[in-house]
């Protein structure tokens, strides 16, 4: 969830003492407290029979970072090196050119899973869903060529041209064409559903979305929005600082939610007592994950909105990038968030408190949200005026 904070460490080479036994080639060491991965870097590179390139040993030492992370089982932990990184950032701009898809990747697995498709995007427009396992786009493939290759091939093209991404949902094998586009990232949209109940969508928290979601409140209030319906179907998640001053602004003064570490310490976040006070309902669906559970579960704990539409994707972990050298890091997990309640939903998920289908695709354009074609939206408006009549 943090995705600003870089944590300097050193790194301590140490050496390991080797000496021949004859012409076997056997190699004995003295018992001392030596790290393992270094020892064994230096006896390939100081007895290889070539000469190590510079290139080798810094492919060498991604390689054993790589698998390293990749023990922890972890899917959203990971290690990369500079070009890897340059991508992170590049995929938290707020505008570039792709397909809109936001993805783990399961290292153990080698497994390529939709968390969401953007709101909106070409990947959303044509069908992708959440939990969509990608296994290759076009002749690139997971298991062939790896992680690494199957991105650079989605994000190298060009406005305009088409990527055909082999899916597989369930036990279904699909092949869905996706043209690439501009993808602008503007993450609020708002409008007055009817004369009193407003509706505000976020699609992604990031640094802007803070500003433009007061804003949305503001003109909607002004509008005489009585109740307030917020969507955060297929919404990824986002920066942790972003949702925190967002569901401050609708929160009474209390905890919002709260960090543990394996230390067991805790960081609580703490919401004043300035909030919008107006019946709200909340829409999730699979495609809901991290920061947008955390917005819908402190809600959901504090009673004050009404949660509305399928169980949400599960995740409650947060992540730090963190540097290693000036060229490498590793984007680690390093928390777990807690409900204030004290739940952590992580691999399970927020349960709505009322269930409701989907019938058909959610529509990519504001104007045609309406309860008359979004059946979940249509179950919101009729609980929000149960609570406007009271």
């Amino acid at each position: 969830m943090y995705s600003k904070k870089y944590v300097a460490i050193a790194v301590i080479i140490t050496f390991l003492t080797t000496a021949a036994l004859g012409a076997l080639g056997f190699y004995w060491y003295s018992q001392i407290n030596v790290d393992v991965l270094t020892a064994a870097k230096n006896l390939v590179t100081e007895n290889y029979v070539d000469t190590l390139t510079d290139e080798q040993i810094n492919e060498m030492n991604d390689a054993a970072l790589t698998a390293m992370v990749a023990s922890l089982n972890d899917p959203y932990s990971y290690y990369f090196d500079m070009e890897d990184y340059d991508n992170f950032e590049e995929n938290n701009e707020e505008e570039y050119v792709g397909i809109g898809v936001n993805v783990e990747f399961n290292a153990k697995t080698k497994t390529l899973t939709v968390t969401s498709p953007t709101s909106g995007s070409p990947a959303q427009r044509a069908g992708v869903l959440p939990r969509d396992i990608i296994m290759g786009v076009d002749d690139i493939t997971i298991e062939k060529h790896g992680y690494d290759a199957v991105i650079d091939h989605i994000k190298g093209g060009v406005e305009g041209d088409v990527v055909k991404l082999h899916i597989l949902r369930g036990e279904e094998k699909k092949t869905i064409p996706v043209t690439r586009e501009k993808i602008v990232t503007q993450t609020i949209f708002s409008k007055m559903l009817d004369s009193a109940v407003g509706f505000i969508k976020i699609t992604k928290f990031q640094y802007n979305s803070v500003e433009d979601f007061s804003a949305a409140i503001t003109k909607l209030k002004g509008s005489g929005a009585r109740a307030i319906i917020i969507d955060l179907r297929n919404n990824p998640g986002g920066y942790a600082d972003s949702v925190l001053k967002m569901t401050d602004m609708l929160l009474p003064k209390g905890t919002i939610a709260y960090l543990e570490d394996n230390k067991g310490k805790r960081e609580y976040f703490e919401s004043d007592a300035a909030c919008i006070n107006l019946p709200m309902a909340i829409l999730i669906n699979e495609g809901t994950a991290s920061a947008a559970e955390l917005m819908a579960g402190s809600l959901q704990a504090y009673e004050l909105a009404t949660v509305i539409g399928k169980k949400s994707y599960g995740k409650a972990v947060g992540q730090t990038p963190i540097m290693l050298t000036e060229e490498t890091a590793i984007y680690l997990t390093t928390a777990r968030y807690y409900t204030p309640k004290g739940e952590c939903i992580d691999k399970i998920g927020i349960v709505p408190d009322i269930e409701a289908e989907q019938v058909g695709q959610l529509t990519n354009k504001l104007s045609e949200v309406t309860p008359d074609t979004d059946t979940q939206l249509a179950r919101a408006m009729t609980e929000i005026y149960k609570e406007i009549t009271k």
